[in-house]
């Protein structure tokens, strides 16, 4: 089966209405720029370099049938504010500016969106320091309208929340994250210069100074482009490296379950409310989340899965489990920190643990208040001592040709237009992009000079 291909807008109109949307066949044409990974930061990526440069034509290839089928999809819906990041960092910097363009892109393109808020709530004396940190961070991040409330205030704000103190963000918002990629994904397309190939799985890539950088595939079809720019997610470390990227850091997967509010209790809270987190993981643990949708999540836990598409307890993938237990830096994670593994792993199989974490803030909720939801895997990235990537972490890859995104957990999602600004500017720098227009000018009247 050949890779399907989305045409673009102006393309499909061009054919007969009844044309099926899925084409089978690669137009074989070298693109400017080849992007792996059809989750919403490539798509994020792809619609930056379109709309700053006239002249590039990019490709999108994408492993899985259809766009964002992974950590897009498969999250909370959060539009975060900035708080949990080290002051300074690109996570910071990226999340704070990406919230503010993600909600005057969701106000531009009529995507539902809602800014409900967020309590993060300390039920604990010993968790009061920590979120007096997280005040601090939030402040040092200049996140708008942060205030610290007692238990009374909460109780005015959510009557069902019982907690010693909370961390009010009123800009914390909910939005479909799937609904957005497609919405980049609609802008790339609409400019003429972009094409998109799903069932694309990447096998190789070869990225030569001179030659420019062919991808194949598993079927043995083939993408030329000058450039390469891998945004590959739960992959990017498999990829990054076909693409000569360095050995690590190795991403690890962890699934998240979501239970869900039955219909009849979804008015138990109004806005996202979150715990405490452990500082020394960047999961924000067991929450209630309402959705654009009218659903009101619970979740997610974080157990480590066998496989980087481990939706499920029992998914294994040999490939991957093999990689994770060659990974000095998992061994030490887990050794160094059992109880919270095996905690998550617990809460993993067990309904009556799981809710119980939320019920520590929201005493009311019951488990028979509940239905089986979702599962999600977000990737985590780890070096060989067992640290946790705590930024976004960007490569320069091999020949002069590659630029690899190593590292885009959340907050991602909310990040995406940030992130793809930082990307652009970082490949227009390293590919000298910024003269690119006259070496490679264009006949007048060519199809390339007209830019679509």
């Amino acid at each position: 089966m050949a890779a399907a291909r989305i045409l673009p807008r102006s393309a499909r109109n061009r054919f007969n209405p009844r044309q099926p949307r899925w084409m089978s066949a690669l137009s074989g044409k070298e693109s400017d720029v080849a992007i792996v990974g059809g989750g919403i930061v490539g798509l994020a990526t792809a619609r930056e370099i379109v709309s700053r440069f006239p002249w590039a034509s990019v490709t999108v290839v994408e492993k899985e049938k259809d766009l964002v089928p992974h950590q897009t999809s498969h999250n909370s819906g959060v539009i975060h504010a900035g708080i949990y990041y080290e002051p300074g960092s690109a996570m910071a910097k990226l999340c704070v500016d990406g919230a503010r363009r993600m909600y005057e892109y969701c106000e531009s393109n009529k995507l539902p969106y809602e800014r409900v808020g967020k309590l993060i709530v300390a039920t604990a004396e010993e968790e009061l320091p920590i979120l007096k940190n997280l005040y601090e961070r939030a402040t040092a991040n200049k996140v708008q309208g942060i205030e610290l409330l007692d238990g009374h205030q909460v109780q005015e704000l959510e009557p069902n929340v019982r907690c010693l103190q909370a961390l009010h963000s009123p800009n914390t918002g909910i939005v479909d994250y799937a609904a957005v990629g497609r919405s980049y994904a609609r802008d790339f397309l609409h400019s003429g210069r972009g094409e998109i190939h799903t069932n694309f799985e990447v096998k190789k890539i070869d990225a030569d100074e001179n030659r420019g950088v062919e991808l194949t595939s598993q079927r043995n079809e083939t993408v030329k482009a000058k450039w390469l720019i891998t945004c590959a997610g739960l992959h990017s470390d498999y990829v990054a490296r076909l693409a000569g990227g360095a050995k690590g850091p190795t991403v690890l997967p962890f699934r998240g379950n979501y239970h869900e509010l039955k219909p009849e209790y979804r008015k138990l809270v109004k806005r996202n409310i979150y715990p405490v987190p452990d500082p020394k993981f960047p999961m924000v643990g067991v929450h209630l989340t309402p959705r654009v949708d009218g659903r009101v999540l619970i979740g997610p836990n974080s157990a480590l899965a066998l496989s980087k598409e481990g939706y499920a307890f029992w998914n294994l993938n040999i490939k991957d489990a093999l990689t994770f237990a060659a990974t000095k830096g998992l061994w030490k994670l887990v050794l160094g920190n059992p109880k919270i593994v095996f905690q998550e792993i617990w809460r993993d199989v067990n309904i009556k643990a799981f809710v119980g974490e939320a019920q520590r803030y929201c005493p009311s909720l019951k488990v028979e208040h509940t239905t089986k939801g979702w599962a999600g895997v977000h990737a985590v990235a780890i070096d060989d001592t067992g640290k946790i990537i705590s930024d976004f972490l960007f490569e320069s890859g091999k020949a002069g040709r590659v630029l690899n995104v190593r590292n885009a957990p959340s907050p991602a999602c909310t990040s995406s237009l940030a992130i793809a600004t930082t990307v652009v500017d970082r490949a227009a720098r390293e590919f000298d992009w910024k003269n690119e227009a006259d070496i490679l000018e264009r006949e007048p009247g060519s199809a390339s000079s007209a830019g679509g």
